[in-house]
């Protein structure tokens, strides 16, 4: 019981003594990502599981607080003659830390789904809503330029199509992101 109070204490101390820094107010980033898209659900197995997702994302700091993140993500997958080309967009909030160029964070948000099948020679599509909860780390690469890493998990709701087959399902993103910064405040590393 004295450890588990112990680390509680010391938990919340960190938490309340180091302020969280995400990034320095008004910074706007936007830049392009690509990675890895698996699709989890049982259900999803006929049109591949893994594929290769590209796009494109923006992220700006209201506060020094918080980024807010946009992304944007594409990834086809094919299985045979069966595929899936799933287009998403999310939108969040990350917090972190930020030490020197070096900022990890977590992220959570939400984001709507849209999923165009072929099986078995029927094309069909769904569209669903969900939510993303995830990690990560940018790195400042100089004055103009970030690079990072998004590793996400996707629960996706309302999963079926009109064929009664599986339309969107459960998702994980790792995506590499590099981009250009633009600084619209006075404080940062590489001033």
């Amino acid at each position: 019981m004295i450890k588990k109070s112990f680390f509680i204490l010391l938990l919340l101390g960190t938490i309340i003594f180091i302020s969280p820094c995400n990034a320095d107010e008004g910074d706007l980033s936007l830049g392009g990502s690509f990675g890895g898209v698996g699709l989890t659900g049982s259900g999803m197995g006929q049109y591949g599981s893994n594929g290769f997702g590209y796009g494109g994302y923006i992220t700006y700091a209201p506060s020094n607080m918080f980024d807010l993140d946009i992304n944007l993500v594409y990834s086809p997958h094919s299985n045979g003659a069966n595929s899936a080309n799933l287009f998403y967009g999310t939108i969040g909030l990350k917090t972190g830390f930020k030490f020197d160029q070096l900022s990890p964070f977590l992220t959570a948000g939400v984001g709507i789904y849209r999923n165009s099948i072929q099986l078995g020679g029927v094309s069909d599509s769904a569209a669903a809503f969900g939510f993303n909860v995830g990690g990560g780390m940018d790195i400042d690469l100089g004055k103009w330029f970030r690079m990072g890493l998004l590793v996400r998990f996707h629960p996706v709701f309302s999963k079926s199509i009109s064929s009664g087959a599986n339309g969107v399902d459960d998702l994980w993103d790792v995506l590499l992101r590099v981009g250009i910064l633009f600084r619209t405040g006075t404080q940062g590393g590489w001033d």
